[in-house]
């Protein structure tokens, strides 16, 4: 399922999506920009009819073994499991649930109340998966790949950022405070802005 907007290309990730090895699977497209990132979630996880909801959006590129994956990965009961992330932005697992590369039960998450949209745009994916650990096994599947070709789009929220902090403070200060000198540091520099400024001088001139 791929939550976009009319502005927004998504030819080329349906197109990867046509190109699975599996073959029995729904490709659900939420083009709507009066929603907002929860919100269109949320719309399809309510239309989809499979048991099981793979995310990814729509500047990603999943590889011809994603759903195939997704399929394996889920299949030992657990009712949501994060993947990896290469490329422009790289996650390697950290229960923070990246929500280009996430699979979960649809019932379990509709009885969990789905994505909020007081965290739209920023810590939503990860607010879900750790609303999900309540309702039964969560986990991180090494094997279960998304390619992120660009740099995200998204952007640091000081408030959204406190408010996952209030909620969550056991989980925040266990996966998201950093343990070491040099991460405090990096950690300083990304919420003031230094890193994101580095990555529009650095995507401007071309690299990678």
């Amino acid at each position: 399922m791929i939550p976009t907007l009319p502005e927004n290309d998504h030819e080329s990730v349906v197109a990867a999506l046509r190109n699975q090895t599996a073959t029995e699977f729904e490709v659900l497209l939420v083009d709507d920009a009066t929603l907002d990132i929860c919100a269109a979630r949320n719309a399809g996880v309510g239309a989809a009819e499979a048991d099981i909801v793979a995310l990814t959006d729509d500047d990603c590129r999943p590889p011809p073994d994603w759903v195939a994956s997704v399929e394996a990965a889920v299949s030992d009961g657990a009712v949501c499991v994060e993947g990896s992330v290469s490329g422009g932005r790289t996650y390697r697992g950290a229960g923070l649930y990246v929500g280009c590369n996430l699979a979960f039960d649809r019932e379990v998450a509709l009885d969990a109340g789905g994505f909020r949209s007081e965290y739209a745009g920023w810590r939503d994916d990860t607010e879900f998966g750790w609303r999900m650990e309540s309702h039964g096994p969560c986990r991180y599947d090494p094997a279960m790949t998304m390619t992120h070709p660009d740099r995200t789009r998204a952007t640091i929220d000081a408030e959204k950022e406190a408010r996952l902090k209030r909620e969550y403070p056991t989980r925040y200060a266990e996966r998201i405070v950093p343990k070491t000198t040099l991460g405090r540091v990096n950690d300083w520099l990304w919420r003031r802005g230094f890193w994101s400024a580095v990555d529009r001088v650095r995507y401007a001139g071309g690299g990678r």
